[in-house]
């Protein structure tokens, strides 16, 4: 007995092992995030020697407002001079580093599991509940949409003596609730200099109580001093910042809808059985069968589905003896042809229903989501974009927040720039006496992951109107080490940090199953 625990628990090291050397790996490559917004903007670094900036003065510009805006020490927002649909968004970066309030609050990955059998409402159900009763602070944040999944992502946040302990917890679930749940938890820990052995344990029970009453009890195994230890936020390096200008389409999020018909029929007649059902006849019609029989009890479940052209046919039933309670449903067609009816007569004929019983089907149509994305909320072609730049790097200049920069620098970025060429990755720079794509510059930190737009990219977002009056400097312009919005910059990270792909996720899984296996 006590060889199989010593190689059960050989097994379970190695699974934490390489749970660590996967997400290490991950996080060294993705520091800061692509946004669906960079493929409608334009974006300059003006980083060539000699050029200087002095953002303050745009301080006092009416109609410019301070925004958050990831990656960056201090940004501000206005409607483009040149068309008043455009944002341009001017900012002071970082080139080989991202600021991401210091990438040292990068979380910890502690585990990542597919398969553990909770649900998302009872997660819900207990969150709050937890919360109250052991002293953490509940945050929810949302979760970029995986196709086919329904998502929650929770920030749980407790001070521990002059240590605060934030606790990210991302769980993803299939819509049809047969594969568990895919659970990410990380860890991130700020305010001391060093984790105690002692503090370290304390953080580690009071994690544990947590994951006790939220329902993920069993991650509890995987929580070692070590990796609560290495969750410290490290002090960022200083780093060189430069001036960026960006020219931004707005963007809408369009709803991605299918038509679906739908009905429900409650059947019962004496002399029907449901023990008698031929569900599985349904196959020879070219349907998907799944059927639930338990060994007791007169019990029968049953989901059949088909595809018919642009057409999905689902049929689910469930009964015990003489009653059976169906639901009909059709995905992807504006109406029910004849087609399609009869296709479903001639399978509930098939199972021994009758066909007759699609006549007492009187069909619901609705529109429902299926998923969303991001796309310009204006028809403004590559070249406006462009122009609104050079309309916007002249107006810089004239108005002393950049100088050092000449018309032929200005014509140059102009030239080389093109949609997509925004964002960490995409942005020009200056590289080898020429403005390129960042990704494209040698030893380019190219960052792998994908983030929200930040707010500006909305119509919806007040900037006011373009001002034609020179900036005027204002007493005070904000921090220069700090990002302004930080509480905005805190819920991206929390998105960005739980939003890790769900691949690790499966691979995770795949390695325990084989690790236990063996």
């Amino acid at each position: 007995m006590k060889k199989q625990q010593s190689v059960f628990t050989g097994k379970i090291w190695i699974l934490v092992a390489a749970f660590v050397a996967i997400l290490a790996l991950s996080g060294a490559l993705s520091l800061a995030c692509y946004s669906p917004a960079d493929a409608y903007a334009v974006e300059v670094v003006l980083n060539k020697p000699g050029v200087s900036y002095n953002l303050s003065k745009l301080a006092g510009v009416e109609c410019v407002v301070a925004v958050s805006y990831f990656g960056s020490y201090a940004a501000y927002a206005y409607k483009s001079h040149y068309d008043d649909r455009l944002v341009v968004v001017v900012s002071k970066q970082g080139l080989k580093h991202a600021n991401v309030q210091a990438l040292g609050d990068e979380p910890v990955a502690v585990v990542s599991v597919k398969g553990l059998n909770v649900s998302l409402e009872q997660i819900s159900n207990n969150i709050e509940k937890a919360g109250d009763e052991l002293g953490w602070r509940v945050e929810r944040v949302p979760l970029p949409p995986v196709p086919g999944s329904r998502s929650l992502g929770l920030v749980f946040v407790k001070t521990m003596g002059d240590a605060e302990v934030r606790v990210f917890l991302g769980t993803w679930e299939s819509r049809d609730g047969g594969e568990g749940c895919a659970v990410e938890l990380r860890l991130l820990i700020k305010g001391v200099g060093e984790v105690s052995d002692e503090l370290a344990s304390r953080i580690k029970l009071e994690i544990e109580g947590l994951l006790d009453k939220i329902g993920f009890s069993q991650l509890k195994g995987f929580l070692r001093l070590q990796l609560i230890k290495r969750a410290l936020a490290e002090k960022p390096p200083e780093r060189e910042r430069f001036v960026a200008v960006r020219v931004q389409i707005p963007l809408r999020q369009e709803v991605i809808t299918t038509t679906v018909h739908s009905c429900s029929i409650s059947y019962h007649s004496e002399g029907f059985n449901i023990s008698e059902l031929r569900v599985e006849e349904a196959k020879k019609l070219g349907w998907s069968v799944w059927v639930k029989k338990p060994p007791k009890g007169n019990y029968v479940g049953f989901t059949m589905v088909k595809s018919l052209e642009n057409a999905k046919l689902y049929v689910e039933g469930k009964g015990q003896g003489g009653e059976i309670y169906l639901s009909l449903r059709v995905e992807g067609v504006s109406n029910l042809s004849d087609e399609v009816l009869n296709e479903l007569r001639g399978t509930l004929e098939a199972t021994g229903l009758g066909g007759n019983l699609l006549e007492k089907c009187s069909f619901e149509k609705f529109e429902e989501s299926r998923d969303s994305r991001f796309v310009p909320a204006y028809n403004i072609s590559d070249e406006e974009v462009k122009e609104a730049l050079r309309r916007e790097l002249e107006w810089l200049l004239e108005n002393g927040v950049i100088s050092g920069l000449s018309g032929d620098d200005v014509e140059a970025i102009v030239s080389a720039a093109k949609l997509g060429y925004a964002g960490w990755n995409g942005r020009l720079v200056w590289f080898n006496g020429k403005w390129t794509s960042y990704s494209l510059t040698d030893g380019a930190l190219v960052l792998r992951c994908v983030g929200m737009p930040p707010s500006f990219s909305f119509p919806e977002e007040e900037l006011g109107k373009p001002s034609g009056e020179s900036p005027e400097t204002p007493s005070a312009a904000g921090s220069d080490s700090e990002p302004l919005g930080s509480s905005y910059e805190e819920t991206l990270k929390a998105i960005i940090y739980l939003a890790m792909p769900i691949i690790v996720a499966l691979l995770a899984g795949t390695i325990a199953y084989l690790a236990i296996r063996k």
